[in-house]
């Protein structure tokens, strides 16, 4: 039966890119909803490997499940690394992503580079208390206008330059090629597939172990075990009463048998053949 881990999101694209990647190693990767939970985490962390932990953490709580969480966005040179861990919120929660790639190419107009890249965390979180880590980085550069239909957030105005295109204009066989999700995935499954092995090799080592030990305490058992049958011939081997114990040590009397009388009618048969 294959092992099951929760994704924390309700996003149907990322559920169905891990449990492509992941089937690989006979995982079965779950939605929240299947695992009877809500996911509601508050991004507090300061990087997306510690909002990607969060994530992992707080559904494996909640699930007794092995949990993955993530978190990417984009990070601009010219805006210090912005908007980073805040990409999905740059500029208002309300904003659509179309409102946002203009106000990004706002901010960046006029700045002397236009160097950026996308940053994607992958945390794993087991009920041992385990944990896994995994990340993947695409750099490109700012477009000065969106190109493409395709993708979704900043896709449209960030170019790939290797392929002089934006991830909106790539299909989405190019972009998992060369996107930091697809690179920070694989990266995971590696790690995942390391990490279950060497789980494997120390739970055979342990069965082992204890096999070993239980077949030597019971050859200990054995051999403080009186052989079968000692009671036996001690009880059979000592005196039958009182009396013997007291003459057990004098010398036994010496029994005289009567000697056996002569055949005389054989003695006289003998005699009248003579």
């Amino acid at each position: 039966m294959s092992e099951r881990f929760v994704l924390a999101t309700h996003n149907p694209g990322k559920l169905k890119e891990m449990r492509e990647i992941l089937s690989e190693l006979g995982v079965e990767v779950i939605s929240p909803d299947e695992a009877g939970i809500t996911v509601n985490v508050e991004e507090i962390g300061v990087t997306f490997a510690q909002n990607a932990m969060l994530k992992a953490k707080v559904v494996c709580s909640q699930t007794g499940l092995p949990a993955i969480g993530d978190d990417s966005g984009l990070c601009v040179d010219a805006l210090n690394g912005g908007p980073g861990v805040y990409s999905a919120r740059y500029g208002g929660e309300n904003l659509t992503d179309a409102q946002r790639n203009n106000l990004l190419l706002e901010s960046v107009k006029g700045q002397g580079t236009r160097n950026a890249h996308f940053l994607c965390s992958i945390a794993c979180a087991f009920p041992n208390g385990d944990t896994l880590t995994a990340e993947g980085r695409c750099d490109g550069i700012i477009n000065y206008i969106p190109m493409g239909t395709g993708g979704f957030g900043y896709d449209p105005v960030f170019n790939y330059t290797p392929m002089c295109k934006t991830f909106a204009q790539m299909t989405p066989e190019e972009k998992s090629k060369v996107s930091h999700r697809g690179k920070a995935l694989r990266a995971f499954a590696v790690a995942l597939g390391a990490y279950l092995s060497e789980r494997a090799w120390k739970e055979l080592e342990e069965e082992k172990q204890r096999r070993e030990e239980e077949l030597s305490e019971a050859e200990g058992v054995e051999a403080a075990e009186p052989p079968e049958g000692a009671e036996v011939a001690e009880a059979t081997n000592a005196p039958e009463s009182a009396e013997a114990v007291g003459t057990a040590g004098a010398p036994k009397a010496e029994r005289k048998v009567p000697a056996r009388p002569h055949n005389n009618k054989k003695q006289k048969k003998h005699r009248k053949y003579r």
